[in-house]
């Protein structure tokens, strides 16, 4: 039998459920009929006060279970016929009513649950929908983060390309400074101009006669 409290029945099936529910009862022989009419009574104005407080579920089984205990049970009792009490004819007259209002609230039930599977739907959707904007906002701001580290890597390459290249135009410009102060080289005019002095006296002496002979 579907379980009453399980909330993923259609509301007919879990109607029925709560009719069996309600009709789940037995009697002992050893318990006077006076006693079942007088907790009879009880259940009644019990039943009563669930309808008035709108708890359908509650009242529902409570007239439920009258109708089966003093409709259909209790006439069972071998001591039902010899039990003359007051309350007896009280229940005799309310379990009329009891049916009517039984099938007033069975069709009041069903109602009642089909606008709770609603809203149950209802919310499911709406808290599903919202794991989704959330799971998406989760994804945006992973794209983002991994988007800033990108263009954080990028920025440091660019950043370090640029020291190289102004160390090697530094590197490039001291060279050249050093080469500029270097002094030129001298070509062939300038070993003439710096050519050692000669010395006459280390000339022949044959050329030293014929200077004197003049």
């Amino acid at each position: 039998m579907p379980d009453h409290t399980d909330v993923s029945l259609s509301p007919e099936e879990r109607v029925r459920a709560l009719s069996k529910l309600g009709c789940n009862i037995s009697i002992n022989e050893d318990i006077t009929p006076r006693r079942y009419f007088r907790s009879g009574v009880e259940m009644e104005r019990m039943a009563s006060v669930y309808l008035e407080e709108g708890n359908l579920e509650n009242a529902f089984v409570l007239y439920n279970k009258f109708i089966t205990l003093f409709v259909e049970k209790l006439p069972s009792h071998r001591d039902y016929q010899q039990c003359e009490v007051p309350e007896k004819q009280d229940i005799m007259k309310n379990k009329y009513k009891a049916e009517i209002l039984k099938k007033l609230e069975h069709q009041r039930l069903i109602e009642a649950e089909r606008k709770r599977i609603a809203q149950m739907r209802q919310q499911q959707l709406e808290s599903e929908q919202f794991l989704f904007f959330e799971d998406q906002l989760k994804k945006q701001e992973l794209a983002r983060g991994q988007m800033r580290g990108q263009d954080s890597a990028v920025l440091s390459e660019q950043t370090d390309g640029s020291s190289l290249s102004c160390f090697s135009t530094h590197q490039n410009n001291s060279l050249q400074n050093v080469f500029a102060d270097q002094p030129p080289k001298s070509d062939g005019s300038d070993l003439a101009d710096h050519s050692p002095p000669v010395n006459r006296a280390l000339k022949p002496a044959a050329t030293l006669s014929a200077v004197q002979s003049k």
